[in-house]
Formats: C-alpha cells, sequence, structure tokens
C-alpha cells in the first residue's frame, strides 16, 4: 500500500511513507544497549487458586488442595468477582547476584496482599497494596507494585524464595510478575522512562500541532483528531499507572473513573475524526450511522464512568472499543473500494494499530517472546497512527491549497484572456452596441413588472453575501415578503389590478428598508425577498416591521378603485459558519413565513432557530 508523499492519495508521485515510519521507531528501539534489549527478568512459577466467597485466610489458603498451576506467561485470568490467590515459587538468583525487587506489573489491581515466605515456609514481611490506597504508600515509588526483598531477616529468618498474593479487584484479574536484580532493574528503568516519555512527546506534539491548526482553520475533522489524541494519550498514562503516579496521588476513585473517561473519549473523536476524515456525511447510510451510533454509547459509557461499577463500566467502554475499531477498519476498507484515495491512509493508520494490539496479546499468551518492543507494541501501533493521520491531514490541508492556488490561477487566465477578447473586440464594437449590452445586462437583472431585482440577481448577491458575512463574523438577515390574499385580488378584480398593487408594494418597501447595503427582489409571484447585512436581529425585526406598516399604510390606487393591501413576513438573521448557507438561511426564512401565515397574516414572525441563537 503506497502512501503519497506529496498529497497523500489525492494525486502527485507516489511514494511509499509508512515503511519509512516504521523502520524510523525501530531503528530507535535499535539505538538501545543490545543487553538492555535482551534482557528479560525471570518469572516465578505460579499457581492459583479461586476463592468464590472470598473468606478464606492465609492458613487456610495455603492449606487447600484446589490449587492449580499456570503455564508460563502474564497470568489473565478475566473479570471476575472472586478473591483469587497466587503461590509465587522461585530460584535463587544468579551466582554473585540476589533478587532486589519482585513487581507486580499490573498498575489497576484494587486491593493486593503480599506475604514473603522463607524456605521454611515462615512469613518474612507482609505488604498491603493496590490503586485503592494512596500512591504514597508503596513501598517503592513506582507505577507498578514493587515489593524490596530483603536478603536476609534477624532471629535466623531465611532468604524470601517464596510469595503469597492475594488479590480482589473490580479490574481484569491479571498479576504478571518479575524478579529483578538491581543492576537489572535500574537498566530496564532507564529504557522503560525512555520509551514512555518518547510515546507521550509523540502525542503531545500531535496535539499541540493539530489543535493549534483547530484554532487556525476552524474545521472540525481537527478537533475530531485532537480528541482522539488526547483521549488515547490520557487513557495509555491512566492505565500504564503514569497519571497515578504524578498527577493524582491521592485520588484512589477517580482513578479508575479516569480510565473509563479517557477510553470513552478517545473512542468520541475517532469516531468524529472518521466521519469526517473520510467524508462520510455525504454518503449517509451505514457508513454514517455506525460511527454516529458508537460515539454516541461512547457518551452514555463516559456518563456511566461515574456512577456505574468499574468492572461494569470498562467492559461497555472496550465493546465500543472493538466496535469503533471493526467499523474504522470495514468503513475506511469501503471507501477505499469506492475510489476515496484518503481512506488508504485511514485504513493502514488503523491496522496499524491493531496489529500493535495482536502483537501485545501475542506476547501475553507466549506466543511471541517478550521483547522492549511488544511490551510496548501498543504505544509503537497508536505512536505511528498518529503520525499518519497527522501527515494525512497535512496533505490535505497541502492539497486544498494548491486547489485554491489553481483556482485562483485558473481565473486569472480566464480573465486575462477575457481582457484579450474585449480590448480586441473594443475597437470594433461601436458606442450604441456598448449601450445596448449594458442595457441588457441591466435588464436581465431587473424584474420587469416591479423594476426591483430579479430572482437571478438575488441569488448570485446571496452567495457573495454569506460568503463576507461569515469571513467578517457578522449576522445575515433574510426576509421574505408575501401579498395576503393576493389570489383573490386577481380573482375579483383582475390581473391588471394585481399587477398595479405588486408595483405599488416594492415602490413602498423600498424606502422602508432604510439601510445601504440591503437588496430587494422579486422572488416570484407576489413574493418579495430582502437581503439586509451586517444587522442584528432586533434591527432586522424593526425594519420588518417598518415596512409591513408600510404597506398596509393606505389602500392602492386602482383601475377598480383602492385596494387594501397588507403582506406577511418571515425572518431569518445569523452568523454563517459556512459558505453554503444561503438556501438555510431561506428555508428558515421561509418556514417563519408560514408561521406568520398561520399566524393570522399581516404579521412579521422569526425563525425558532433564530430567535434560540439569539436568546442563547
Amino acid at each position: 500500500m503506497a502512501v503519497r508523499s506529496r498529497s497523500f492519495g489525492t494525486g502527485g508521485r507516489c511514494v511509499p511513507l509508512w515503511p519509512w515510519l516504521l523502520l524510523g521507531c525501530l531503528a530507535l528501539l535499535g539505538l538501545l544497549p543490545r543487553g538492555v534489549q535482551a534482557m528479560t527478568p525471570v518469572e516465578p512459577v505460579v499457581r492459583v487458586l479461586e476463592d468464590v466467597s472470598g473468606r478464606l485466610d492465609e492458613a487456610e489458603a495455603r492449606a487447600s488442595t484446589h490449587w492449580r498451576p499456570l503455564p508460563p506467561g502474564a497470568p489473565n485470568l478475566g473479570y471476575s468477582a472472586s478473591v483469587w490467590w497466587f503461590d509465587l515459587r522461585w530460584e535463587p538468583a544468579p551466582a554473585g547476584e540476589r533478587w532486589h525487587d519482585l513487581e507486580l506489573a499490573h498498575p489497576v489491581l484494587d486491593q493486593v496482599e503480599l506475604i514473603l515466605l522463607d524456605l521454611d515456609g515462615e512469613v518474612i514481611d507482609r505488604w498491603f497494596l493496590g490503586d485503592k490506597r494512596p500512591f504514597g504508600a508503596r513501598p517503592v515509588p513506582h507505577r507498578h507494585f514493587i515489593v524490596p526483598l530483603p536478603e536476609a531477616r534477624p532471629q535466623g529468618r531465611g532468604v524470601a524464595v517464596r510469595a503469597l498474593v492475594r488479590v480482589h479487584t473490580s479490574s481484569a484479574v491479571q498479576l504478571p510478575v518479575r524478579l529483578w536484580t538491581e543492576r537489572d532493574f535500574q537498566a530496564a528503568e532507564q529504557v522503560d522512562h525512555l520509551v514512555q516519555g518518547l510515546y507521550l512527546g509523540v502525542m503531545l506534539g500531535m496535539l499541540a500541532y493539530n489543535f493549534f491548526l483547530w484554532r487556525v482553520m476552524r474545521e472540525r475533522v481537527y478537533l475530531g483528531y485532537v480528541l482522539w489524541v488526547g483521549g488515547i494519550a490520557s487513557f495509555q498514562a491512566s492505565l500504564s499507572g503514569l497519571s497515578f503516579q504524578y498527577l493524582w496521588p491521592q485520588a484512589t476513585q477517580w482513578n479508575d473513573i479516569a480510565i473509563v473517561v479517557f477510553l470513552a473519549l478517545a473512542i468520541v473523536g475517532a469516531s468524529s475524526f472518521m466521519i469526517d476524515f473520510l467524508e462520510l456525511r455525504r454518503l449517509r447510510g451505514w457508513m454514517l450511522r455506525v460511527p454516529q451510533a458508537t460515539a454516541g454509547f461512547s457518551l452514555v459509557v463516559l456518563a456511566g464512568g461515574f456512577m456505574l461499577p468499574y468492572a461494569t463500566a470498562i467492559q461497555l467502554a472496550i465493546v465500543c472499543a472493538v466496535v469503533g475499531m471493526g467499523g474504522a477498519l470495514a468503513i475506511s476498507a469501503w471507501r477505499w473500494r469506492q475510489g476515496f484515495a484518503p481512506a488508504r491512509i485511514f485504513l493502514l493508520a488503523w491496522c496499524l494499530v491493531l496489529l500493535g494490539g495482536l502483537v501485545l496479546a501475542a506476547s501475553k499468551f507466549g506466543l511471541l517472546p517478550r521483547t522492549r518492543l511488544t511490551e510496548h507494541a501498543t504505544q509503537v501501533g497508536t505512536a505511528l497512527e498518529v503520525i499518519l493521520l497527522s501527515l494525512a491531514l497535512a496533505g490535505r490541508l497541502q492539497h486544498e491549497r494548491r486547489l485554491r492556488e489553481q483556482a485562483q490561477a485558473e481565473a486569472m487566465l480566464t480573465q486575462r484572456r477575457a481582457n484579450e477578447r474585449l480590448e480586441q473586440h473594443v475597437a470594433e464594437r461601436t458606442r450604441e452596441l456598448e449601450q445596448a449590452n449594458r442595457l441588457l445586462e441591466r435588464v436581465s437583472r431587473t424584474d420587469a413588472l416591479t423594476g426591483v431585482a430579479n430572482r437571478r440577481h438575488f441569488d448570485e448577491r446571496l452567495q457573495a453575501a454569506v460568503m463576507r458575512a461569515r469571513a467578517a463574523g457578522r449576522p445575515l438577515c433574510v426576509m421574505l415578503i408575501d401579498l395576503d390574499h393576493f389570489k383573490r385580488i386577481n380573482d375579483t378584480l383582475g390581473h391588471p389590478v394585481g399587477d398595479a398593487c405588486l408595483s405599488e408594494v416594492a415602490r413602498r418597501i423600498g424606502p422602508a428598508l432604510g439601510h445601504p447595503g440591503a437588496l430587494l427582489a422579486r422572488y416570484g409571484g407576489e413574493e418579495f425577498v430582502a437581503l439586509l447585512p451586517g444587522l442584528s436581529l432586533a434591527a432586522a425585526q424593526a425594519c420588518a416591521e417598518r415596512l409591513r406598516a408600510a404597506i398596509a399604510a393606505e389602500p392602492v390606487d386602482s383601475e377598480r378603485g383602492p385596494v387594501p393591501v397588507t403582506a406577511s413576513v418571515g425572518l431569518s438573521c445569523r452568523v454563517p459558519v459556512s459558505a453554503d448557507e444561503g438556501a438555510a438561511l431561506l428555508d428558515e426564512a421561509d418556514q417563519a413565513l408560514y408561521e406568520a401565515k398561520r399566524g393570522g397574516r399581516n404579521r412579521v414572525a422569526i425563525d425558532l432557530r433564530t430567535a434560540a441563537a439569539s436568546a442563547s
């Protein structure tokens, strides 16, 4: 799969980018010392005992005959309400060394009691651990649970060769156990700090860069990306115990909630980003509904994180993540099949995340050797995904800039050619022809009966007015004026009288608008439309009342005598947020006009969305 380095799937020379990113990360890991990369801590032999009732004490657990061995690797017993006992046994350290620390490398366990035993089964030491206790209560200030192993104890008690661990937790019951010498532990810590620092540095860098782009460009796609990166980085930091260590060491209750909240927030951001990046709103159908439903349910899970038990909330969040991942892969593959080139990058990025998760899972189940790369596979996968998607966004921005430059160049070329043709014909054209052309242009933009602008001219001016209002951040008001019971006038008094009423109403509306930038046009039949740029809602409403009163002030003189005339007015007024909102403003004004008719005619009505926006 080739990613275009210049246009990222939208044109230009095809240069494969993702292999260089992957090689760069592997090269970075290759800079680590060989001994550190290959270093693997010793894992003790593990037996497990399930205490369903939770009532077994230490003596009863040690005497139980229901212990069963576990295969090598990190024990993963899933979510369980039972109390679990683990019996850990290990051999002496290599010659000239001693075991310095015992590490439980799963930082989200709730309650952990660890009992060190010597060769005779005597208790050497006892530790109470878990993330339900403040971080400062730990014997070693580390994101994992680490217990120092004494070399010897007084009164002739021996060296620790065994440990009993009692675990009761609402999180998944996992117990990756490692034995470290002091030298190996310090070396591994340096590597771990380097990897975690690089990962968080990449994530925060991408977060800051794209947040800046969102602030400048105000495009929703960048906001979705920022939510995704911020959510997944915060989730990883909370899951790994870094947040508990450095950000909220006393907030034990929030420590559980944060994992659910950040994971749900990441899913919401990823779903929103996918909708905008893959342009799914234009397609609708299942490809839009799947990420929308995933994001909506994730918001419910986010709120539930504050009310539901942790085990329930995190399992719901995991379901959302699995559905979101599957939906992202399926939708991006389908969009690629449809010919939407940027979907290739999106599919590749999510494949890297999936690959990182599979590598980590394979290492946990002993299918792959445990190395620094497999231990941090999810961080590598998400970091590569974040970099790829950021590059894709940058390519999208570059492509749009090139399109604008190309459009400007084509417009300039068209204008230059038009000028050249005009100059060639100036000498040949007579002044009468020029005057005729000007008259024709004026006639083509003017309503013949009323003398005001016609609908074509209004439509052209509306689009330009929307773009100017959006750029300036100022409101734009659209007013629809419809004569009441005009069909009755035509049917009873005749069309000449109706035409006279239309001409007189147009004459009265013009002065009543009282705004130098206003545009009045006949929109069709007995309906007029006015465009009022820069007016606030209150000023536009006052203007509408003024012209309504001017129309109804006195009857219209006609060949059949005075004819009373009134009009209903619908008003829409707000600051456009996109360049194609002209039709929406007209539709809102039309809805307001319908409310004015239904409310008794000869009145002004404001669109409910306009009124709500003004009230807020």
